[in-house]
């Protein structure tokens, strides 16, 4: 046993060690864990990089925990095989460390983004967060989006340390704040993530912005095809189908269609369909990377454009199929319930609150009641915001029965 402990203690790979594997292993266009800062100083760790870190502050997170019950598109207590935020988000950071360890970057960090990206989510998926910014700006208040939501959060609305916040490096908050577009007007508090450059100046956080749009459009088709709404024969009609069958073919030597068919049990179908489509997005992306990418020597933290993107002609197939897919959404009259019920629940919850604050927990009253002009709407969306579907439905529920 003194042997084996004396060896463990000479051989154990400290935060210097994996440093140094980043130099080695990483292009030289990656994003280094060494360079990263933090708006406040700490203690470097002995055994853990910058960004592993970052990932760990996340995970141990009440808002990264409060995703298994936030709605991705059906509400969460429509089946137990639905995709949440957080089922999302850990495939979001599957299929982006993929792809980052093919092309040489750095899979901490996307891996870190990836799983902060939706923190701020409010519950009941986008017509949660539309809710809350038309209140908000009914009242004349800032806008309300999740991903600055999700600054607010690993900055200040989290409470786990000395400080406010996760403190979470710069560029694991600026791949969050920019996995998804910016509003016209952004809040002070962003100030400082390059907000002149509406895309992330790394490459680490285009990727999860990319893969986040193929991560949606799939698990929705998957969603889609689960619950009947969409028919095979419906979307095999797209061109993206078309050039997914000739990839199948090319890759295992076997039609799409006669493979296809073997298949009687129709779950076994609709996994197929969905495996195969994302074995194509991540082929193709993974392919037109390593062209572009292949004569980049030089550092590229700190980008001026867009560098991870298909091209032209295949982004364009992709962007129509997403049309199609979320047009099917605005027509099925479940999700339009949904919505329509998610939002009603949102909006009552702030009137009341806004009428009787006594309502709110001690914590958030005391806020409130500290709070001046549209502070205390800010501090309302954060205590909504960062309910789970459940416990709207709980809040919900008490008001409307104590109303009658």
């Amino acid at each position: 046993m003194k042997k084996f402990f004396w060896w463990w203690s000479e051989e154990v790979i400290n935060r210097e060690n994996l440093e140094q594997i980043e130099r080695n292993n990483l292009k030289p266009y990656a994003c280094f864990s060494k360079d990263a800062k933090r708006k406040i100083s700490i203690q470097e760790h002995n055994y853990r990089t910058s960004f592993q870190r970052d990932r760990d502050r996340i995970l141990h997170s009440k808002a990264f925990r409060r995703l298994e019950y936030k709605t991705q598109v059906y509400l969460t207590q429509i089946g137990d095989h639905l995709r949440t935020r957080l089922t999302h988000s850990y495939e979001v950071s599957q299929l982006a460390r993929t792809v980052a360890n093919q092309v040489g970057l750095n899979c901490d960090l996307v891996e870190t983004i990836a799983l902060g990206h939706d923190l701020g989510h409010a519950p009941f998926g986008h017509a949660g967060e539309e809710a809350l910014k038309e209140i908000l700006e009914e009242f004349g208040s800032e806008t309300f989006k999740h991903n600055l939501q999700s600054i607010r959060i690993v900055d200040k609305l989290e409470r786990k340390y000395s400080y406010d916040g996760l403190n979470l490096t710069l560029p694991v908050r600026e791949g969050i704040l920019k996995h998804t577009s910016l509003p016209e007007i952004i809040p002070d508090y962003c100030e400082e993530l390059y907000i002149d450059k509406k895309f992330s100046i790394t490459l680490e956080g285009q990727l999860v912005a990319i893969i986040d749009e193929i991560a949606q459009v799939t698990h929705d088709l998957d969603d889609y095809l689960r619950f009947n709404i969409i028919k095979y024969e419906e979307i095999m009609e797209h061109p993206i189908f078309n050039s997914n069958k000739e990839f199948f073919y090319k890759t295992y030597s076997k039609s799409f269609d006669e493979y296809f068919r073997e298949f009687e049990d129709p779950r076994r179908k609709k996994d197929l369909t969905v495996r195969c489509l994302v074995d194509f997005l991540m082929s193709e992306l993974i392919k037109q990377l390593s062209q572009k990418l292949h004569d980049c020597k030089e550092e590229a933290y700190h980008l001026d454009e867009i560098v991870i993107q298909y091209e032209d002609e295949f982004h364009e197939m992709l962007e129509d199929f997403d049309k199609y897919l979320k047009n099917i959404l605005l027509s099925d009259y479940k999700i339009i319930e949904m919505d329509r019920r998610g939002k009603e629940i949102i909006k009552t919850l702030f009137r009341c609150y806004l009428c009787h604050h006594e309502l709110l927990p001690k914590g958030t009253r005391e806020k409130y009641e500290d709070a001046e002009g549209e502070e205390k709407y800010i501090i309302l969306a954060d205590f909504i915001s960062g309910m789970t579907d459940r416990f709207a439905l709980e809040q919900y529920d008490k008001i409307i029965s104590g109303a009658e």
